[in-house]
């Protein structure tokens, strides 16, 4: 079902005439579709023998799969690929890693005692691997070392697959990172983000689950939170790791203030951002791509910054949105060569796996989209779609979902909203939550008295609200120790 407020119907009617044929109009803001997609479901495990330890690594053949990688074979268990917090280590005698450590001198792996570098730490004038069953750690820097053993080692880096032997890293021996282990804010652990896989990683190559709110642009009641105070306890209050922030097309150029303002929010309070060009239909490409554009020059040198061109593209073929999606991106990536890029795809982002089928290809750092509404959606109806997407190596983002109807009413299904997060967080699936409004709808997280800025006593969340952000809250410390 499309859904617009009522008041806004005049102005998008236009833009949604594409639409009418799939579907009836409903007043409302959340703008997401009814169910469909193949149903059942499908198993997220890929090889013969092997498991999926939620941790984004797939392997096979017995072991435990590193975090990222393939592990043919394998035998080391590591959380984020890395020795984590001390006595792991699969090798026989081998000295541990501590996470966010370095480790000097010290010897892993069976044989030739060589050094190990620790998760975002480093590893000087060591080698990493021993002659037989050496180790390496995700993240850190090896300087002057060796990566990988020359028989028979077992370990794999994050993104890397290790097979017959020999360690593959993400992006070599040398990290790029000094840590990823602050403790303040969400960008300052977590760095640029970046696709690895079938995961969003953060700049150490680890598996980083964002979860946030996302705005409201249709009318005042959710306009009035487009500002730098509501931001900061939606960070800090809320323990909201991103916000996104939709732009409804319509209100462009007019409203670029506005979103500017959220995002210098964002960026003041260390979490990431996701501005969103938000319309449900047909898009006009042009101005979406000057829209980002403009960002791309104002914002694209912060690692807070991810794009979301299309909302929630309708009856448009996957190749009508496939070529929308590059033009943006190639007016973009001049400017901004590697923040992450969020597609959205057929029928309000429910067929990802159509995607996945015909990928972009022209850029990397891409996701694709998934919106859905627990007690219109139900996870056995999609499943099947999304997995099609992880097990071919693609990463997921539900930039848009809630508890309730896909119209932004009814009842808030606890019990299903429940399995759609714990599907998420055994797959690494980053989520915005719809909405930040105090409209009367049951999709508004705050009552129709609440104020604009927070912080916001009990008395101004709604019961969805409530669920919503302790949600956020019960998870804030597990994406601040990844």
């Amino acid at each position: 079902m499309i859904r617009v407020p009522c008041q806004s119907f005049p102005t998008l009617f236009n833009s949604l005439l594409l639409s009418v044929a799939v579907g009836s109009i409903a007043c409302s803001g959340t703008g997401d579709g009814s169910v469909s997609g193949a149903g059942g479901s499908s198993t997220t495990e890929v090889g013969s023998g092997g498991d999926v330890n939620g941790s984004g690594g797939f392997q096979n053949g017995g072991g435990t799969a590193v975090t990222g990688g393939s592990n043919t074979g394998g035998t080391i268990a590591a959380t984020g690929g890395s020795n984590s917090g001390g006595n792991t280590s699969a090798a026989t005698g081998g000295k541990t890693a501590t996470t966010g450590g370095s480790v000097s001198g010290g010897n892993t792996g069976a044989g030739t005692g060589g050094k190990t570098a620790a998760t975002g730490g480093s590893n000087s004038g060591g080698n990493t691997g021993a002659a037989t069953g050496g180790m390496t750690a995700t993240g850190g820097g090896n300087s002057g070392g060796n990566a990988g053993a020359a028989t028979g080692g077992k370990s794999a880096a994050t993104g890397g697959t290790s097979s017959g032997g020999g360690v593959t890293s993400t992006g070599g021996t040398t990290a790029t990172s000094t840590g990823c282990n602050a403790t303040t804010t969400p960008v300052a652990r977590h760095g640029k983000l970046s696709v690895k896989g079938n995961r969003i990683v953060n700049e150490c190559g680890r598996p980083v689950t964002l979860r946030g709110m996302s705005l409201y642009d249709w009318n005042q009641k959710g306009w009035q939170f487009y500002n730098a105070d509501a931001v900061k306890n939606l960070a800090q209050q809320k323990k909201s790791t991103l916000v996104r922030v939709p732009l409804i097309a319509a209100n462009y150029p007019g409203s670029m203030d506005r979103v500017k303002t959220v995002l210098d929010a964002c960026i003041a309070n260390g979490i990431y951002c996701i501005p969103n060009w938000h319309v449900v239909g047909a898009s006009n490409v042009d101005n979406a791509t000057a829209f980002y554009v403009t960002l791309a020059q104002a914002y694209g040198n912060t690692p807070n910054i991810i794009y979301e061109p299309w909302n929630e593209p309708t009856t448009d073929t996957w190749a009508t949105i496939k070529t929308y999606h590059e033009k943006v991106i190639a007016a973009v990536r001049p400017i901004d060569p590697d923040n992450v890029f969020l597609l959205g795809n057929r029928q309000w982002d429910q067929r990802p796996d159509e995607a996945c089928n015909d990928p972009v290809t022209s850029t990397n750092n891409i996701a694709y989209v998934l919106h859905f509404y627990a007690n219109s959606n139900k996870l056995s109806a999609f499943q099947a779609n999304i997995d099609t997407c992880l097990n071919k190596g693609f990463a997921i983002f539900a930039s848009e979902y809630g508890g309730v109807s896909s119209n932004g009413s009814g009842t808030f299904n606890t019990a299903e909203m429940q399995s759609w997060w714990n599907y998420m967080d055994t797959n690494f699936i980053g989520s915005a939550n719809w909405a930040v409004e105090t409209n009367t709808e049951t999709s508004s997280v705050f009552t129709t008295t609440a104020n604009a800025n927070g912080p916001w006593q009990d008395s101004e969340i709604t019961s969805s609200g409530t669920q919503v952000f302790q949600y956020l809250a019960s998870k804030y410390e597990e994406t601040m120790s990844q």
